[in-house]
């Protein structure tokens, strides 16, 4: 084997670790290295604090969502945190007549993290639970959650979301979501999760630390609480309902976002791929996010080099005809032709990929997110 056949192997191979090899051999982790943690019954003074930007759409629905939660209501606290919303938003919630609910507006736009900052020192819960405007829980949601913080060991912990057809009421949760959900739960398992659902997690207050401007939070929060030594794991008892996002232009332009904020974060807390320092946990990163964010280098890589050696064995042309086939497949999906799961999963990894590389470069020129409009 030729020094560029090995190449071309290894990255090919890494193409595919972060989505396949990877949640493959974690799920073997799991078992082998199962840390369970325990639950217990407990009601701790509980704070809820829903992150809004011109949310009059959804932000009654979501207000009272909360108020039906089955939870002692001397325990209970629900901030409206709105970042500079110039609609109806204020007023609604400024109608809503319950001692339990308080609304903190700031003017202009600050950003989602900055408003958290100025927020949660004066939450009075124990136990900070983030949400968003459009973000809907069943009734049992803070019972199954407070139970895991019975657990010393357990600074934060994470639901998901079950995204379901605003017409029909049928979950359409995604592939690409369902691998994210049981890749958290292995992940917890062995040691903590690498980030949390930005629509529904939960910390011990005294945990959190105060983030940067351009801080993505469901994920910096998350490693805050790992460098301090305690764990952040997913329930799947614990869940959200949200309407899917509807669009290719918006699911990319998110994709994008959330990209180039999670490329800044790993630069940033470079510290956690320690392994000597951090564990498992330094292997669970590099794995889930570090060489999940440049998959997209890895096929560009994989395709050049394929060509230079097409005509040295019968498997690199196929090799080279899976790749052709993939993104032929993904981009008539995305001109309208074509159905079908395995079209949808080609059409979605396409765009996925096209905004991990858009948003690692801006992340590399130096491009950064503070605010952005939700599209709903």
């Amino acid at each position: 084997m030729t020094a560029i056949e090995f190449i071309f192997i290894a990255v090919l191979f890494l193409s595919v670790y972060s989505y396949v090899v990877y949640p493959l051999f974690l799920g073997v982790l799991a078992k082998l290295f199962r840390r369970q943690w325990n639950k217990g019954d407990c009601s701790p003074a509980v704070t809820i604090i829903i992150s809004a930007y011109n949310e009059e759409k959804d932000i009654e629905e979501k207000v009272k969502n909360s108020f039906l939660l089955d939870y002692p209501q001397d325990k209970l606290e629900i901030i409206v945190s709105s970042d500079g919303s110039d609609d109806r938003t204020n007023e609604i919630v400024t109608r809503i007549k319950d001692q339990r609910l308080i609304l903190r507006e700031f003017t202009g736009r600050l950003g989602k993290t900055a408003c958290l900052n100025k927020v949660i020192p004066d939450a009075k819960g124990e136990i900070v639970v983030f949400t968003d405007a459009n973000s809907m829980f069943a009734p049992d949601m803070l019972t199954h959650l407070v139970r895991n913080f019975y657990d010393p060991d357990i600074g934060a912990v994470s639901g998901w979301t079950k995204y379901c057809n605003p017409d029909s009421g049928e979950e359409t949760t995604g592939l690409y979501a369902k691998l994210e959900k049981k890749t958290k739960l292995d992940e917890s398992m062995v040691s903590s999760c690498v980030g949390a659902d930005g629509a529904i997690f939960a910390i011990r207050k005294e945990l959190y630390i105060p983030l940067g401007p351009n801080d993505i939070n469901d994920f910096i929060i998350p490693l805050n609480v790992v460098k301090q030594r305690k764990r952040v794991i997913l329930d799947e008892n614990i869940f959200c309902i949200e309407e899917t996002t509807r669009g290719i232009k918006n699911i990319y332009s998110r994709q994008v976002r959330i990209t180039t904020r999670t490329a800044w974060a790993i630069r940033r807390n470079i510290d956690l791929l320690n392994v000597f320092k951090y564990g498992s946990f330094s292997f669970l990163l590099l794995s889930h996010k570090v060489l999940r964010l440049l998959t997209p280098f890895f096929l560009l890589s994989a395709f050049v080099l394929n060509m230079f050696i097409l005509l040295k064995s019968p498997f690199y042309v196929v090799t080279l005809a899976g790749q052709f086939l993939f993104g032929l497949t993904g981009l008539l999906a995305l001109l309208g032709f074509g159905s079908g799961s395995l079209v949808s999963i080609c059409k979605y990894f396409l765009v996925t990929f096209a905004a991990q590389f858009v948003g690692c470069l801006r992340m590399t020129i130096g491009l950064e997110d503070i605010v952005w409009t939700p599209k709903r």
